[in-house]
């Protein structure tokens, strides 16, 4: 007999934030920037900041507890759970391991001593998009069985040198998502569209010092963003015509087809900023960029009205400045992308649970407004320097307002505690050693191993 046909997909989600952030405004006092290009300019407010005690694998625990306390779900129907991050803590041993180890002593008086023992855990790195990848491979294998039950968790700690071009950009959190079938949340078709370009734009390479930060070059990334992400694009429409999803004079702008557009966000202003050109491009490829220029009087620039390289791109820069400031574009960001960036304005970068925490915000800030979604499509452009791209879509569910209502999201953000800036340097620099806020409950790092067979493990208990 064959297989009954099941959608498959995001049942729930849950956030970690850490208690701690600075005010953008102290971190751009400190540095001489004008407070308005980051906060109007980049959309950052607030910056959240690891404690002494939280890493990659405590946050990542304590969203996945999150999760699985309010599913009530016993961790023995568990089958894996994969951690996308590109903050590990070894570089053998999974970090995914690490948070388990502390799940298994949280659920082992309800659920016994081994109740995670023959759930698989595996990190998955590609800088940001690995928590992308882990739900990919997540889905496939929940698709498999309809008894398959998957935790993807996204969890990292964006760190930069003190004073560089990336600093003010920094952020820590952990996303985590219950994949399994018929889900409540969003249905999740398995088909993606990929690019992918081996490019140094954003990596960590091996150093005769070890150091949590990376080498980048940030133009040259956002270019890298922008190509892969047209790339994929491209080869998401070209994988959906095939399969028989819509034809290809249906969706000739696939920002039509999706409700809402979810983006890996460095920072919050970054897919309204990078999506611009696509915007143009879509438009031209509806055959409505005729009408725009009538109504709107945009005036683009060709190579041939320039007799250098340079002015031209001046000129570009200008034109698409001035699409990003038309009222068509202000729309645009406004149906679509806008609510993805609340959080991320009150965190930063996020990394790998960036793009997951755009969703979450987005849908939360639906709920509150009784948006009727159900039924909507949302488009997905994930990023990972290095560099990779990927586009897929997903369906919102009808049971989706009552999921989302319980992210609280903003409610977290809000009950965290300010820093000042000597408070984060020390953090940044590890000059402070005792935690300052360490909450009864919670997982932190209590030691790490200094010699023999221990040296360098890390220990973690609850406070």
């Amino acid at each position: 007999m064959a297989k009954r046909l099941v959608s498959i997909g995001i049942d729930d989600m849950a956030f970690y934030v850490p208690k701690l952030y600075l005010d953008i405004s102290a971190l751009a006092e400190k540095r001489n920037i004008p407070y308005e290009k980051l906060s109007k300019g980049l959309g950052l407010y607030k910056m959240a900041i690891c404690d002494v005690h939280e890493d990659a694998a405590t946050m990542a625990a304590e969203a996945i507890a999150e999760l699985i306390e309010r599913n009530n779900l016993d961790p023995r129907r568990i089958g894996r759970i994969y951690l996308g991050t590109e903050s590990a803590l070894d570089g053998a041993k999974p970090t995914g391991t690490y948070a388990v180890e502390m799940l298994q002593q949280r659920f082992a008086e309800r659920y016994g001593p081994d109740s995670f023992r023959h759930c698989d855990v595996l990190d998955m790195t590609f800088a940001c998009i690995g928590a992308t990848d882990a739900l990919h491979n997540t889905l496939d294998w929940v698709a498999n069985d309809e008894e398959n039950i998957g935790i993807v968790v996204a969890s990292d700690v964006a760190k930069y040198e003190l004073c560089s071009s990336g600093e003010y950009t920094q952020g820590a959190g952990a996303v985590a998502m219950l994949v399994r079938h018929n889900p409540r949340l969003l249905t999740v078709r398995n088909l993606f569209g990929v690019a992918m370009e081996s490019v140094h734009d954003f990596y960590k390479p091996r150093r005769e010092r070890f150091t949590e930060t990376p080498v980048f070059d940030g133009q040259y990334s956002n270019l890298c963003y922008q190509n892969r992400m047209m790339e994929a694009l491209a080869d998401f429409r070209r994988r959906a015509v095939h399969a028989g999803v819509f034809r290809a004079d249906q969706y000739p702008a696939l920002s039509d087809r999706w409700a809402r557009m979810i983006f890996h966000l460095p920072y919050a202003f970054h897919a309204k900023r990078m999506y611009v050109e696509p915007f143009v491009f879509e438009r031209k490829e509806a055959g409505k960029w005729d009408a725009d220029v009538q109504r709107y009087g945009f005036s683009e620039p060709t190579a041939e009205q320039f007799s250098d390289r340079k002015s031209f791109e001046k000129a570009q820069v200008i034109f698409f400045k001035n699409v990003s400031e038309s009222p068509i574009y202000r729309r645009f960001v406004r149906e679509k992308l806008e609510k993805a960036q609340r959080a991320s304005q009150e965190t930063g970068n996020l990394y790998t649970a960036s793009i997951f925490l755009a969703l979450m915000s987005t849908l939360e800030c639906d709920a509150a407004e009784n948006a009727r979604i159900a039924g909507k499509r949302f488009g997905f452009v994930a990023y990972g320097g290095g560099s990779k791209a990927k586009v897929f879509e997903a369906a919102v569910q009808p049971g989706w307002a009552e999921v989302a209502s319980k992210f609280k999201v903003f409610e977290k953000l809000r009950s965290r505690q300010a820093i000042d800036y000597d408070q984060y340097e020390n953090l940044h620099t590890g000059v402070q050693q005792e935690s300052l806020l360490a909450e009864m409950g919670h997982w932190g790092l209590k030691s790490i191993g200094k010699e023999g067979v221990t040296l360098g493990a890390r220990y973690y208990a609850a406070f």
